[in-house]
């Protein structure tokens, strides 16, 4: 399977969502920072979810912050497990996630294995491509219902006005798979991206905290 090459097309892809007009998208959420909007999937039966967030953190600070495992598995409160199972180059990765289980128990842990691609763009504009695939080193297993994702990512780029903050979009499309309700589904999944954009901020707040505090002399 060539991984590399899954991950430059679902690159393009998901910058299409990126750049696509969301005036016709329905609105399914809207915080103090953040908006989440929805619109029919063109590649599966299903939703495909953008929200946007203003993150005061400059994006090349935010970006590696997103995807690398060192960093995600330490404050995304959704997984209890996020590993590098494959380094296919130095843009292109193969991901094993596990989710914890979500709504009192409603929604069971999920797994998933993606490539993760990771694709810089004129303008200052970085991306996290991902869509799931098939991994030897992954099989499917019974403790866990295997979910998929078809294209899906992170952007980060400049905030107009102050580019030391972010401007930040997600792209999510994802087939959790089980037997849930679709209305169970439509309220799970924006509120999985207002959670992790909450987490991400909580989790810089906490990076920045740590390294302000001195550290203490040892003793000789």
């Amino acid at each position: 399977m060539d991984y590399r090459q899954i991950g430059e097309e679902v690159a393009t892809k998901v910058l299409s969502y990126i750049q696509e007009d969301i005036s016709e998208w329905k609105v399914e959420r809207i915080t103090k920072n953040i908006k989440v909007w929805s619109k029919p999937s063109e590649d599966f039966e299903g939703m495909l979810y953008r929200a946007e967030a203003l993150v005061e953190t400059p994006p090349d600070k935010l970006f590696p912050f997103l995807y690398l495992p060192e960093h995600r598995s330490k404050w995304d409160k959704a997984v209890q497990s996020y590993r590098n199972v494959e380094t296919i180059d130095k843009d292109t990765f193969i991901i094993h996630v596990i989710t914890h289980s979500y709504g009192f128990g409603m929604v069971s842990p999920r797994d998933f294995v993606s490539v993760v691609h990771i694709k810089k763009y004129d303008g200052d504009l970085m991306t996290s491509n991902s869509v799931g695939v098939n991994h030897p080193s992954c099989p499917s297993c019974p403790k866990y219902v295997r979910g998929n994702n078809y294209p899906s990512g992170y952007a980060c780029s400049p905030f107009p006005g102050n580019p030391q903050h972010t401007k930040f979009v997600a792209i999510l499309q994802v087939d959790l798979g089980g037997l849930l309700l679709p209305s169970l589904i439509s309220s799970v999944l924006p509120t999985t991206l207002v959670n992790f954009i909450t987490d991400c901020k909580a989790g810089l707040r906490l990076r920045a905290r740590r390294r302000s505090v001195p550290l203490k002399p040892t003793s000789v």
